[in-house]
């Protein structure tokens, strides 16, 4: 993750950026703004007329109190109609650039690398999507609501008090700056609080993701009070963060109240001599004090902008720093867009590291494969099997060497074009809560019912997709968790026919299925074989004994090359591995007959 920082000027210019698109709600949000402000700063004004008339001694008549009511009712209802207008156009705003901001963000992760993904905590990715993105959600709302409507109410109130009486208006001045102090205070103090309660938040969700994720074997090896201890620790530390913030909040608005107050009790006493004294009359003394208290709100709204905007900065500054982030593995410049591969592959690895590793995964590797060939890689876990096929569709890049096909550098390929020719079945299924027909032709929406029907057919999961609710609309849940992991694989298998790549990567695909499952599977993926350049790695050496080459790897390097026979023949590695499967073998097949004739 990048550690780089925008400040608070690279953000805003950002945000208005984002914004800008939407200039007309912002103008009309304003105008609104404007005049609720005028008609909330009207009975503080209206005020002197009505208390000098009374005071004075003057009668008036009973029409004038009704015109006074009905005034009120037409400034009210006024105010009302702007605060609509200004509350529905912010909103409006704001939802439109949360929906930019989140595509953009969600765009964005979708370009980035491998690498980036395997330092990232998932938890800490949701977190920017959720919390960070609720966070400034409410920031935004206060960030335009400060500016444009509390700062100009504070500034048209203060002008209406210093139009009453410039002597009372030098004793809240004096009172103002205190009140900003505070402000200041308060806000450098919920910074420091806002961040640690995000980062304990993204603690929390990836350690909720890990135990829901792995429930299953939570539960095989009992470690429930376990995760909960853990998880435990972690919200007691979210807990502590929150209250801190909290603590901050509450008593920051007593505070600023009471030196309110203060200037309060001293504009009374103030006032009152200088009514006495012929200097004002009631009706400035009642416009100054209403004026007064009614600027209490959008101060203490002001502290809440100061504690609501550190929060804010914090949360857009989480979100920037993932948008900020580049993509390690791009498409260069005039890239080369690979129609159709012909020839061959060419793997040639010096090495390979990754990033925090602190020895190269893979070296000297040196293999050719030629279209249509079947090439198997086995070795231990660890040899390198898995890294090596991942290169191939350039999830990395290697530090010395190069990968070629059909004599292009992958680096000069253009990505989507080196990828359309490359499918991947894999030991874990990844399917989406979506129907049958959606994951099968997944990359491929244009598919025909009729292709998508053969495909699956050629899967061996027709007939079970058929047994289904719905047949091929039925919603499989997340990850598929509705079906046996032989149909997940049977449908990843069709997935896979859809595409219909030249090169084919299998990766221990049969490896998790019972013994049932695995002939099925195992005759889909002969079909799917068929007419494609195959690399296949393989855990059970009996499914890949027809292969043209079999490559035995061992801590990153190819050590043994060479058909099964030749490789029996060898006496090497590749014998110890078969000897070691077939004792293994054996022993269950006797012990399943000991307990069969007991």
């Amino acid at each position: 993750m990048s550690s780089w920082t925008p400040s608070h000027k690279n953000i805003y210019l950002r945000l208005w950026r984002l914004i800008s698109p939407f200039k007309g709600w912002v103008l009309f949000s304003i105008l609104c703004m404007g005049g609720y402000n005028i008609f909330s700063a009207a009975p503080a004004y209206y005020a002197k007329d009505i208390v000098d008339a009374l005071a004075y001694g003057n009668k008036p008549e009973l029409s004038q109190f009704f015109l006074v009511g009905f005034g009120l009712i037409l400034i009210f209802f006024f105010k009302g109609a702007f605060h609509f207008g200004n509350n529905y156009g912010l909103g409006h705003l704001i939802q439109k650039l949360l929906a930019r901001l989140r595509q953009d963000l969600f765009d964005h992760l979708l370009t980035l690398s491998f690498s980036f993904y395997s330092r990232s905590k998932t938890g800490d990715l949701m977190s920017r999507f959720t919390n960070d993105l609720n966070t400034f959600q409410n920031t935004l709302h206060i960030g335009v609501t400060g500016p444009f409507r509390d700062f100009p109410q504070i500034f048209l109130l203060l002008g209406l008090m210093l139009y009453r009486s410039w002597e009372l208006s030098l004793t809240t001045l004096v009172i103002i700056p205190i009140a900003l102090y505070f402000i200041q205070i308060f806000g450098k103090r919920n910074s420091e609080a806002v961040n640690d309660r995000q980062l304990s938040f993204s603690d929390l969700s990836t350690l909720l993701m890990e135990t829901i994720s792995g429930i299953r074997i939570v539960k095989a090896f009992g470690m429930e009070k376990y995760e909960s201890k853990r998880f435990d620790k972690a919200n007691e530390r979210l807990y502590d963060n929150q209250m801190r913030s909290i603590l901050i909040s509450s008593y920051s608005t007593p505070v600023i109240e009471v030196i309110g107050a203060a200037a309060g009790a001293t504009i009374v006493a103030h006032g009152g001599y200088l009514i006495i004294h012929g200097q004002i009359t009631a009706g400035d003394f009642t416009s100054f004090i209403l004026s007064f208290f009614m600027l209490n709100d959008p101060i203490k709204k002001l502290n809440g902008f100061n504690l609501r905007l550190q929060e804010g900065a914090a949360s857009i500054r989480r979100i920037f720093e993932i948008m900020d982030t580049e993509a390690e593995i791009v498409s260069p410049p005039n890239a080369v867009k690979l129609q159709r591969f012909e020839k061959g592959i060419d793997l040639k690895i010096d090495r390979f590291q990754y990033p925090l590793s602190e020895e190269p995964i893979l070296q000297n590797i040196n293999l050719h494969v030629d279209r249509g060939e079947v090439v198997a890689l086995v070795g231990s876990s660890g040899s390198g099997k898995t890294t090596m096929v991942n290169l191939l569709p350039r999830f990395h890049d290697i530090d010395k060497g190069a990968i070629r096909i059909d004599d292009y550098d992958l680096r000069e390929l253009d990505l989507h074009s080196l990828r359309s020719q490359i499918a991947v079945v894999t030991q874990e299924t990844i399917l989406f809560n979506d129907s049958i027909a959606s994951n099968i032709t997944y990359g491929h929406p244009e598919c025909s019912q009729e292709r998508m029907i053969d495909a699956a057919m050629a899967a061996n999961a027709h007939q079970f997709i058929l047994q289904q609710p719905k047949g091929y609309e039925t919603l499989i849940g997340e990850k598929g968790v509705k079906l046996s992991g032989g149909q997940r694989q049977r449908l990843s298998i069709a997935r896979a026919l859809v595409k219909d790549a030249p090169i084919l990567i299998l990766d221990e695909a049969t490896s998790a299925l019972d013994s049932e499952s695995e002939i099925e599977v195992q005759q889909a993926i002969e079909r799917l074989m068929q007419n494609r350049t195959t690399i296949v790695i393989a855990h059970r050496l009996s499914t890949i004994r027809h292969a043209h080459r079999i490559c035995v790897m061992e801590k990153g390097q190819i050590i043994e090359m060479g058909s099964h026979d030749e490789l029996l023949a060898l006496g090497g590695r590749y014998e110890q591995l078969h000897q070691m499967q077939f004792r293994a073998h054996f022993a269950d097949y006797a012990g399943a007959a000991k307990i069969a004739t007991s």
